[in-house]
């Protein structure tokens, strides 16, 4: 259905056009501040706080078991930066955009716990392994930026040994093989969909973790 047949369904349905209307003053969209990331087009919460531009189910689950003894590494940086480094101990991060690096880099209010690091974007090359170039182990290792597929096959070699991967975006037909593959060296798939910030789709983030994880699940 297009976005106009779907208009004018809603238009031509006084009791459909009434909910949504209500939407931005009560009810759940209101509550998680959807309506100030749609506005802002950027991913914030009710507060205007930084937030991840993953699936609000994610969101609600990472943030009560994240604690200061965790490490976590993110291929890609920004809000969500801010919000892993609000909760674990420390949060590094790869970025491949030069601008956007320099942006976050410069910023006043960037997190004492956090590091950024550029790396230009080549497919299999230096960008997907950065974690285990660093030589260090990671408690959580965050897929959401680019060359994702080859990102999780290289993230389960810096995780710790109660490490998880989280891959955002997984029901994405280009990352099955990387599903495929975690699958594949023992991880279990916790599936968590929904709506994201400012975003009305149904997407999918995912964790993929072993027994004795780090985050009980």
């Amino acid at each position: 259905m297009s976005t106009f047949t779907s208009l004018i369904k809603v238009l031509t349905n006084p009791s459909h056009l009434r909910a949504l209307l209500s939407f931005n003053k009560k009810g759940y969209l209101e509550d998680i501040g959807w309506f100030k990331a749609f506005d802002t087009r950027s991913p914030v919460d009710q507060n205007g706080s930084p937030i991840p531009w993953v699936t609000y189910s994610f969101i609600d689950f990472i943030k009560t078991r994240l604690t200061k003894e965790h490490t976590v590494f993110e291929f890609g940086s920004g809000n969500s930066t801010y919000f892993y480094a609000k909760y674990a101990g420390v949060v590094v991060s790869v970025e491949h955009d030069k601008q956007w690096f320099d942006k976050i880099e410069k910023s006043t209010d960037k997190p004492d716990n956090s590091e950024l690091i550029y790396c230009e974007l080549q497919r299999d090359g230096d960008y997907c392994r950065m974690p285990v170039k660093l030589d260090e182990r990671f408690d959580i290792i965050i897929v959401d930026g680019r060359d994702r597929v080859n990102c999780c096959k290289q993230a389960v070699e810096a995780l710790t040994p109660n490490g998880v991967v989280v891959l955002d975006d997984s029901e994405r037909e280009v990352y099955k093989e990387g599903v495929d593959f975690l699958l594949s060296k023992g991880f279990k798939h916790l599936l968590l969909s929904g709506i994201s910030p400012g975003l009305f789709y149904r997407k999918s983030t995912s964790v993929f973790y072993k027994p004795d994880n780090c985050l009980d699940i």
